[in-house]
């Protein structure tokens, strides 16, 4: 790993409140697995850190990568003393004169923006810097900085890739960007269509199914929404309205759909109007031809979707 501009690089992996009592070595790339798929995906080192260099067993969890392998590195449990007014060792926790990675427990109260842990690192230059690890205000790691304000940090915490489906880590892994609104619906005044074939729920027959965006703007345009079944040549059902984006380049963006049903062969069967408002997490592929639609966020489903459906992947259509 190369921050050639920083001494070390840092990541947040989450809260641990006493999982691996039975081991941490054993039972920690399965637990970030589960919560952080991709984090681990993209950064695999992490799993291979040793029990010699994971400080702690439970509290908010640090990895720190010093960029000079022969790094010196130290790390103090602290606490303020208010009559010194500075920050006094408790107890010595780590030390090392060779860079290796290492898996780092602070906040042992649960806070996360309390700081308890002290860390020194020092490079073959003697140059050193100190760093308590916390988060801050907007919940993102609270960086290094000298006393001159350059960042001696780097944050390669994946925050984008938090709290999503499995399915979404490993696509994120692959390359997989969020949409943005013209990767959605093109320019062209005909729009853009994705296509999928899906089993129709509670029923055994397959069906062809259609979505076709229309770009207004960056926020936003009009869609379309279509599927008839495989052996039939008739519409089932037509749906009509709008649709709203919030782009996340690096991690899922957030798609809201706003539609009606205004036609098919299911239309007028039930009483009244049929509507649908959901918002949905979305990527695309590398290639751009491929979209990945998540559940929604009420679990509203699609008609190509199910209550058991977690994504689906729709191709782009032809024209």
């Amino acid at each position: 790993m190369d921050f050639p501009t920083t001494m070390f690089g840092a990541a947040y992996l989450g809260y641990v409140g006493g999982l691996f009592d039975e081991g941490f070595e054993a039972g920690f790339p399965a637990w970030l697995q589960e919560t952080n798929e991709a984090m681990l995906l993209e950064y695999p080192f992490i799993a291979e850190i040793n029990d010699e260099h994971i400080i702690g067993s439970a509290g908010h969890l640090y990895c720190i990568v010093p960029v000079d392998e022969n790094a010196t590195v130290a790390i103090n449990r602290v606490q303020w003393n208010e009559k010194t007014q500075t920050d006094e060792v408790t107890e010595v926790l780590y030390r090392s004169e060779s860079g290796e990675p290492v898996l780092l427990f602070a906040n042992l109260d649960g806070i996360a923006h309390e700081a308890d842990t002290q860390v020194f690192i020092t490079d073959n230059n003697g140059n050193t810097c100190k760093w308590y690890p916390s988060l801050d205000a907007t919940s993102h790691l609270a960086p290094c900085t000298s006393e001159a304000g350059d960042y001696l940090s780097f944050d390669f915490t994946e925050y984008a890739w938090y709290d999503i489906p499995s399915e979404f880590s490993g696509r994120l892994s692959d390359g997989w960007t969020g949409m943005t609104a013209l990767g959605l619906a093109g320019s062209q005044s005909t729009g853009m269509g994705w296509i999928t074939e899906a089993m129709v729920e509670e029923t055994d027959r397959y069906a062809y199914f259609s979505l076709r965006f229309y770009f207004e703007d960056e926020t936003g345009g009009t869609v379309d929404l279509e599927w008839s079944y495989e052996d039939s040549d008739d519409i089932e059902e037509m749906w009509s309205g709008f649709w709203a984006i919030q782009t996340i380049p690096d991690g899922p963006s957030y798609v809201t759909l706003s539609l009606s049903l205004v036609g098919g062969n299911s239309y007028g069967v039930t009483d009244g109007p049929v509507y649908l408002c959901e918002t949905y997490p979305l990527l695309i592929s590398p290639s751009g031809t491929e979209l990945l639609v998540g559940a929604g966020e009420s679990g509203v489903c699609l008609p190509f979707m199910s209550q058991s459906t977690t994504a689906c992947v729709l191709t782009q259509a032809a024209g």
